[in-house]
C-alpha cells in the first residue's frame, strides 16, 4: 500500500547523496559546504521535503526551484532559506550551462534547539510571515556572513577541546544574523504597505496550510478548512487571499493536483487506485479534475 506522498531526506540523506565538494560537519546536525551543480541532485527534481534548517546562498550562476508550489528563479547573490516541512522542488540543472557554485548551511531541528531557547521560533516565525523564502542580499550582507562562514570552517578544521562549542555559538549569531535580514525585509514590507495582512492573519494562513497538508487527501472543501479553524468559510477565504494571493480552492487543488502527480509518477499505482486514495467519488471524476488543472489526462502524464 502507498503510505509516503513525498520524498524526504533528513539531512544525513543530504549529505550523502548531494554534498559532494568541499564539506565540514558535526555528525548529521550541522553542515557547511562548498557546492557546484557538478553533483547528481536527479531526487530533488521530485516534490521533496528536507527535515532541517537549510540557507543556501547562491554566489555564481542561476537555476529554478519550487518551494510550497511557488516557482523561483535564484540568482547569484541570493540566498534560499528552508525549514522543516516546506516542499521543494529542484528544476534540473543543465552541466552545459554556466556553472553555479553555492554555499550551503544545514542544521537538524535537533541542534537548532541547543543553539538559543527562542531561535528556531525566530527563524521559523520570520519565514512564514514573508510571502517568499528567496532573498536578495546586499553586498555589506554577503561579506559579513562570509567572514562568518569562513570563520566557522576555521574552527571547525581545529583540534580545539571546545570546538564544537565555539561553533554552536557561531552558529547562532549567524541565524541571528539571517533573521534580523528577514524581519528588516518583512518590515519594509509591511511599512510600505498598508494592505499587509496582518499578523493574525498570517497565523490562521499558517494553520490552513498546515490542515491542508494533512487532509488535502480526503478533504478539498473550504467549508472543512473554516470548520476546523473556527472560522467562516468566507472568512477563511479572504484571509487566505490577503496573505497568499491565491484562493482557497486553488492552494487545495495545488495541494492535490501535486500529491496526484507524484503518484503518478513515482509508484505503480492504477489511475484507479490513485483516484480512490485521492477520495474522488470516481476515476471519470478524476480524470476531468486532472486534465482541467494540468491540461493532460492521468495517463498522458504518466507517459510523458
Amino acid at each position: 500500500m502507498y503510505t509516503k506522498t513525498l520524498n524526504r531526506f533528513s539531512l544525513s540523506k543530504v549529505k550523502e547523496l548531494f554534498l559532494k565538494d568541499d564539506i565540514v560537519s558535526i555528525g548529521d546536525d550541522f553542515i557547511l559546504a562548498r557546492q557546484t551543480n557538478d553533483i547528481d541532485l536527479e531526487l530533488l527534481k521530485f516534490p521533496s521535503r528536507i527535515d532541517g534548517f537549510v540557507a543556501a546562498y547562491c554566489r555564481k550562476g542561476h537555476f529554478k526551484c519550487t518551494i510550497n508550489l511557488t516557482e523561483y528563479e535564484i540568482r547569484d547573490g541570493m540566498l534560499a532559506v528552508n525549514i522543516p516541512n516546506n516542499i521543494i522542488q529542484l528544476e534540473p540543472i543543465d552541466n552545459s550551462d554556466e556553472l553555479v557554485e553555492l554555499t550551503i548551511v544545514a542544521v537538524s531541528p535537533k541542534y537548532m534547539t541547543t543553539l538559543s531557547s527562542d531561535l528556531s521560533k525566530i527563524f521559523i516565525d520570520a519565514i512564514n510571515m514573508l510571502k517568499s523564502p528567496i532573498m536578495e542580499m546586499g553586498p555589506e550582507e554577503v561579506e559579513l556572513s562570509m567572514q562568518y562562514f569562513q570563520l566557522i570552517d576555521t574552527v571547525m578544521n581545529t583540534d580545539s577541546e571546545y570546538r564544537n562549542d565555539s561553533i554552536g555559538y557561531l552558529l547562532t549569531s549567524v541565524f541571528y544574523l539571517i533573521g534580523g535580514m528577514l524581519k528588516k525585509r518583512l518590515d519594509a514590507v509591511d511599512e510600505n504597505d498598508e494592505k499587509a495582512p496582518s499578523t493574525r492573519h498570517k497565523r490562521v494562513f499558517e494553520s490552513f496550510i498546515e490542515l491542508v497538508e494533512k487532509h488535502h487527501n480526503m478533504e478539498r472543501s473550504v467549508c472543512f478548512y473554516a470548520d476546523k479553524l473556527c472560522i467562516t468559510p468566507k472568512y477563511l477565504s479572504s484571509i487566505v487571499k490577503s496573505v497568499s494571493g491565491f484562493s482557497a480552492p486553488d492552494i487545495i487543488n495545488k495541494y492535490v493536483i501535486l500529491e496526484a502527480q507524484h503518484l503518478l509518477r513515482h509508484t505503480d499505482m492504477s489511475v484507479k487506485e490513485i483516484s480512490d486514495l485521492l477520495n474522488f467519488p470516481n476515476q471519470s471524476f478524476f480524470y476531468k479534475y486532472f486534465k482541467t488543472h494540468t491540461g493532460l489526462t492521468p495517463n498522458s502524464y504518466r507517459q510523458k
